[in-house]
């Protein structure tokens, strides 16, 4: 995902020993340490996303649901260029990116970091028809029509949704954007599906939302996966659900 000149000037990288505290990268003499999931900072260095979450995390979310709605375009008889999808949490680009590859016609972008809107025009420029930065769970009508307005097909989440991540209410939320038959996809880590005997993840909202568009909706594809690798090599899993409100 990185080039091979941005590996060498973002260096060697090393991880906090005890879990995802902290990242650090640059070359020997001039280290520089953030915090693990401080995105903001992480969208300020170009490349620098990719080659931690990607190349060295392997991270495979976005493959995984981009690879299931092909499938369902293909196996409804949908046409990719006539698709309108809203990539929910967009980053810098790299789900609208995997998108455009698959040939969607229109693509907008919401995120509540405004350095990865920065980033995605940096990077990924004329990835995105529109993209909005802030926290949908506080739009107003009137914020939400920019988008409902558009009429859009389908709205994915390309990150694997945890504990902390968004709220099951902002992602009921992003879903209500969605007109009656239309597709959504995102996935999760299991500790929030139903079932779950996390107690966190239960106390999140997100067993009860997830049970609820199950019977609600008409579900088209799930696949369990490995979403990443953790810096102590052990695996982060998770489920991706493609579904037709």
């Amino acid at each position: 995902m990185t080039t091979q000149a941005a590996v060498q000037e973002l260096g060697t990288l090393t991880f906090s020993p005890d879990g995802e505290e902290w990242l650090e990268f640059g070359p020997p003499d001039f280290r520089t340490r953030i915090a693990f999931h401080d995105y903001a900072a992480i969208y300020t260095v170009p490349g620098l996303y990719e080659h931690v979450f990607h190349d060295t995390l392997h991270m495979r979310s976005t493959a995984e649901v981009v690879r299931l709605y092909g499938e369902v375009l293909a196996a409804e008889g949908l046409d990719p260029a006539e698709q309108r999808v809203v990539d929910f949490g967009a980053g810098n680009g790299l789900g609208g990116q995997a998108l455009r590859e698959l040939g969607i016609g229109e693509i907008y972008g919401i995120d509540r970091e405004p350095m990865a809107r920065t980033a995605a025009e940096r990077d990924r420029p004329g990835t995105y028809d529109d993209y909005l930065v802030g926290d949908l769970g506080e739009w107003t009508p009137e914020e939400s029509q920019r988008l409902t307005r558009r009429q859009p097909t389908a709205l994915l989440a390309l990150s694997a949704i945890g504990v902390g991540h968004v709220p099951a209410q902002v992602l009921q939320r992003a879903l209500n954007l969605l007109g009656p038959g239309r597709i959504y996809g995102f996935a999760l880590h299991p500790r929030l599906l139903p079932g779950s005997e996390d107690p966190v993840g239960r106390a999140s909202g997100f067993p009860e939302l997830i049970e609820t568009l199950h019977q609600r909706t008409e579900q088209l594809a799930e696949a369990s996966y490995v979403h990443r690798v953790r810096p102590d090599g052990s695996e982060d899993l998770a489920v991706a659900f493609v579904g037709r409100t």
